[in-house]
C-alpha cells in the first residue's frame, strides 16, 4: 500500500466517554458544516474479532509507532511537530504531520513479534479500541460532511476512540487531514476550528499528544 501522509492533533482523556457526556454528545451531534443527504449518525465499530491494537514499545521513542492491527503491521512516523495552536480562546492542541506505511502481508516470524513479545525480550501495549468515524470532504474546496467510507482525494477525518488498556478505560478526540500539502493544512484549520467553536468544553494542550506519547506515560 502507498505510504499515507497526514496532519493531526489528538486529545486523551483518562475514563471512557460516559464521564464526558458534553464531549461524546458534541461529536456525534454537532453539524458545522453541509451535511451529504445520505450521512447518518456516526456508527461505532471495534476491531475485526475484537482483537486489540498490538503497539511495540520502543524505550524513548515518541516519533514513531509500530504496531499489528488486523492482520496488518503499521508503522507511522512524525515528520514534523507543528508546536501548540489555538483554535479560539478555549481550544488548544499540538499538530503534527505523520506518515504511515501499511503492510498487509508480512511473514509469520514478524507476528510473533508482537504475540509473544516477552520471547524475545520486547514491551508491547494492547489496546482494544472502539471508534466512531465521521469525514469531512475537501474535494469541493469548502468543507462538507461525508459518508465515513467515501473514497478522499482531500479530506479531514473526525473520530473519538474508546480505549482499554491494563483493564483501565480511556477516551480520545482526534483530526486527521490528507494529504500533507498546503491545501489540506488550510482546510485542516479551518474544520477544526468548525467543530471546536460549537464546543463548550475546553479542549487544554496537557490533553493533547500522538498515540506514542500517549502510551510512554
Amino acid at each position: 500500500m502507498p505510504p499515507f501522509a497526514s496532519i493531526e492533533t489528538r486529545w486523551f482523556f483518562d475514563r471512557d466517554s460516559a464521564r464526558y457526556p458534553v464531549l461524546r454528545r458534541w461529536f456525534e451531534t454537532c453539524t458545522p458544516f453541509p451535511r451529504a443527504a445520505n450521512v447518518s449518525a456516526p456508527e461505532w465499530k471495534g476491531r475485526a474479532g475484537g482483537e486489540p491494537d498490538v503497539y511495540l514499545l520502543m524505550p524513548g521513542c515518541i516519533d514513531m509507532g509500530i504496531k499489528w492491527r488486523e492482520g496488518t503491521l503499521q508503522i507511522k512516523g512524525r515528520v514534523e511537530d507543528l508546536g501548540a495552536r489555538r483554535f479560539d480562546t478555549r481550544h488548544e492542541g499540538r499538530v503534527q504531520r505523520w506518515i504511515k506505511w501499511t503492510y498487509p502481508e508480512v511473514p509469520a516470524a514478524y507476528r510473533g513479534l508482537f504475540a509473544q513479545s516477552e520471547r524475545h525480550g520486547l514491551a508491547t501495549a494492547s489496546v482494544h479500541k472502539t471508534r466512531a468515524l465521521r469525514m469531512i470532504s475537501l474535494d469541493g474546496g469548502a468543507p462538507r460532511e461525508v459518508g465515513p467510507d467515501r473514497v478522499l482525494d482531500r479530506g479531514v477525518g473526525f473520530e473519538m476512540t474508546e480505549m482499554e488498556l491494563d483493564g483501565e478505560r480511556y477516551c480520545s478526540v482526534a483530526f486527521e487531514a490528507f494529504p500533507d500539502d498546503t491545501l489540506t493544512a488550510a482546510g485542516f484549520d479551518a474544520v477544526v476550528a468548525g467543530f471546536v467553536g460549537v464546543l463548550d468544553e475546553p479542549l487544554g494542550l496537557e490533553a493533547s499528544m500522538a498515540y506514542p506519547d500517549w502510551l510512554c506515560r
